[in-house]
């Protein structure tokens, strides 16, 4: 008769959890093998003697895998076994350098005191200059102030000028149309 694509993998015994994955490993080793497909109402069907052929590739596969995995487990298990001596290892002279750590933290520490007196000593030194550069910057800051008010004094100053050129060009226009005029009218009444 035959079997679906379903049948197939829970002869296999897959699991429900990789019933999808398994189906389309089946479906890609009937591709691959060129395998007729018949339909039967809505089901595709594979012919018994083609059965066989995919499930024992299909087998031949997964063992091919498993023993892979084996072998790799080997592998991870050695690598392991590797890695648990190196760390002991490593444990041990980590415990050499924490030792040797605290010797030099010692010794720095002592350093940081003997510096540390040392800064105390320039301390007062520098707090007086900067005092003295505080208050250079408020000279320059109060000096920049009255730049600035003198600028917009000059500036206002200037602009006076200009608006006083300004109007008195305009009278000067003025004069200039009335004595036009009046040379006009005194031209005129002669004729």
């Amino acid at each position: 008769m035959g079997k679906t694509v379903r049948e197939i993998a829970e002869l296999m015994g897959v699991s429900s959890n990789d019933l999808v994955k398994e189906k389309q490993r089946i479906r890609d080793e009937i591709k691959r093998q060129n395998i007729d497909t018949k339909k039967l109402g809505n089901k595709f069907v594979i012919a018994d003697s083609d059965v066989e052929k995919i499930t024992s590739a299909l087998k031949e596969k997964l063992d091919k895998e498993d023993s892979k995995k084996k072998e790799d487990s080997e592998e991870l298990l050695q690598m392991i076994r590797q890695l648990k001596t190196e760390n002991s290892k490593l444990k041990s002279e980590n415990k050499e350098k924490d030792a040797e750590l605290v010797r030099i933290n010692l010794k720095k520490d002592e350093e940081i005191r003997r510096l540390n007196s040392k800064i105390e000593k320039y301390a007062d030194d520098f707090k007086e200059f900067n005092d003295k550069q505080l208050q250079l910057n408020n000279q320059q800051q109060q000096l920049q102030a009255r730049i600035l008010e003198q600028t917009k004094q000059l500036k206002d100053s200037q602009q006076k000028l200009l608006d006083s050129a300004e109007k008195s060009s305009e009278l000067q226009d003025k004069v200039d149309k009335i004595e036009n005029a009046s040379l006009w009218q005194r031209i005129t009444r002669r004729f």
